[in-house]
């Protein structure tokens, strides 16, 4: 029983996103909340792409927050640019991981997370540059810094079965775990 007066705290979910000035993340994200109300959500763009440091830019801003690390969660998300040793990296990186602390890849990049809104592929992308260019197949003039929400949001759930469909494919090397935070921490606040 809660005692008058006090106010309980809110937990903290942190999305930590590659780059300097990620906009294509914190767009789409931005149309999200948690799916309880005992919880805030926060983002904000780790100004590396390199995992470790990433985990290093995550952990220093959560201060900000007030994180507890008991009680709140961060997720980052990584893209592995068809590299397998930064695929691996992540990996190792995660398993040494405090369990607040959660790292969500995407081969080549999170842009697959949009097209499988669209299609199921298995398609094994070299780069980032031929995803892009098969995207722009279902959003034609494809940019990073667009907002697409509006576009994919009546999409979701046929975005989470496809990318669930590439984990199941054995040695699948295009994939996306984004559909973890969405269908069990965050949804849509529309």
């Amino acid at each position: 029983m809660r005692k008058k007066g006090k106010i309980e705290r809110k937990r903290i979910i942190v999305l930590g996103f590659e780059g300097k000035n990620n906009k294509t993340e914190s767009n789409y994200f931005s149309h999200f909340k948690p799916k309880s109300d005992r919880y805030i959500l926060k983002s904000f763009s780790c100004g590396v792409t390199d995992p470790r440091n990433m985990i290093k830019s995550a952990k220093e801003k959560r201060k900000d927050y007030d994180y507890k690390v008991k009680e709140d969660l961060t997720f980052l998300f990584v893209d592995c640019d068809c590299d397998e040793s930064k695929s691996k990296l992540v990996d190792e990186l995660q398993s040494k991981q405090e369990k607040d602390l959660i790292i969500i890849k995407s081969n080549p990049c999170f842009e697959l997370w949009f097209l499988n809104h669209f299609c199921k592929t298995t398609k094994e992308f070299k780069d980032s540059s031929e995803l892009i260019r098969e995207l722009n197949n279902h959003l034609p003039n494809y940019e990073k810094k667009k907002d697409y929400y509006g576009v994919l949001k009546d999409k979701i759930e046929i975005a989470i079965k496809n990318s669930k469909d590439q984990l199941e494919v054995a040695n699948s090397k295009s994939f996306t775990e984004t559909y973890k935070i969405i269908s069990q921490t965050i949804e849509p606040k529309d």
